[in-house]
């Protein structure tokens, strides 16, 4: 009798009828990754824990790679990290991610409640449905292995750091786009987001009085942008095809946060489990 099997219609069907009716979900496996703020006290350590970059639950990410057969992407380092509280939970870190981003959503928190547009005092709150690459070989002969999808998350002034870092692919790729991929956009291009070079970038950020540092995400621009190089980041046929299927699956998702004055379930806004408040993952 075994293994079991199901039409994969039905299964999906019958799935979704017990997912919580009060917040729309991703309808497929995914890794959410949140930017992480590099601590000083880390230097020892090296790698996100002290330069910054992104971080996820070392649960999550083993359970999907587990379910897809796919490795844990290289260069990833699972640490311990200190809550808030005093609290450790495991984590997979890495200084940045290699990504094609597929669709975004925003909102600003306050007092508990999310609001679709920007509201006096509150936190921008940005999420991003990419899909992941991992590079193998050296720069002379670098290829970019698709992986699977992963929610891109920030908040505050990481999330405009987000937002910045595409303006600026997008800017630094137009001008080779426009000649050898006409009507392609920048986002079928893999990018790398997070941080990079051998000194630590740090910058305080908030109101005077009440400032706090983070290590700021950003995008990697190559100095010199060829057409070669940029050919040999275009995700391919194949996994465009993909991102625009993810795109339609994760129509609700991204549409979820339009509606105003939305109580943010608890572990949505749970700020005493990580170590900052750009920080928190979800």
């Amino acid at each position: 009798m075994l293994p079991i099997s199901l039409d994969t219609h039905l299964a999906k069907k019958l799935e979704q009828g017990m997912r919580s009716g009060d917040a729309a979900e991703l309808p497929f496996p995914v890794v959410y990754v949140w930017a992480l703020n590099g601590q000083p006290g880390m230097k020892q350590q090296g790698n996100a824990s002290y330069y910054g970059g992104w971080a996820c639950k070392a649960e999550d990410l083993q359970t999907i790679a587990d379910q897809q057969g796919l490795p844990i992407p290289s260069g990833w380092k699972q640490v311990t990290i200190a809550s808030r509280d005093g609290d450790e939970y495991e984590a997979y870190t890495t200084r940045h991610v290699i990504v094609a981003p597929i669709g975004r959503r925003e909102s600003w928190l306050l007092d508990g409640k999310r609001f679709a547009d920007y509201v006096d005092g509150g936190r921008r709150h940005l999420q991003v449905l990419a899909y992941m690459a991992e590079s193998q070989g050296d720069n002379g002969n670098r290829q970019f292995i698709p992986w699977g999808p992963v929610v891109l998350t920030a908040k505050g002034y990481q999330a405009r750091n987000l937002l910045d870092a595409f303006a600026r692919w997008d800017k630094a790729t137009a001008p080779l786009r426009w000649k050898i991929a006409p009507g392609v956009p920048a986002w079928c291009f893999y990018l790398s987001l997070g941080t990079f070079g051998k000194e630590r970038q740090s910058v305080n950020v908030g109101k005077p009085g009440a400032q706090s540092p983070i290590t700021p995400i950003t995008a990697y621009i190559p100095e010199r942008m060829t057409e070669e190089l940029l050919a040999s980041l275009f995700v391919g046929h194949e996994v465009a095809a993909v991102m625009s299927d993810l795109q339609d699956q994760a129509g609700e998702w991204l549409k979820a946060w339009r509606e105003e004055n939305i109580l943010v379930e608890s572990d949505d806004y749970n700020e005493g489990v990580y170590q900052t408040e750009e920080e928190i993952p979800f």
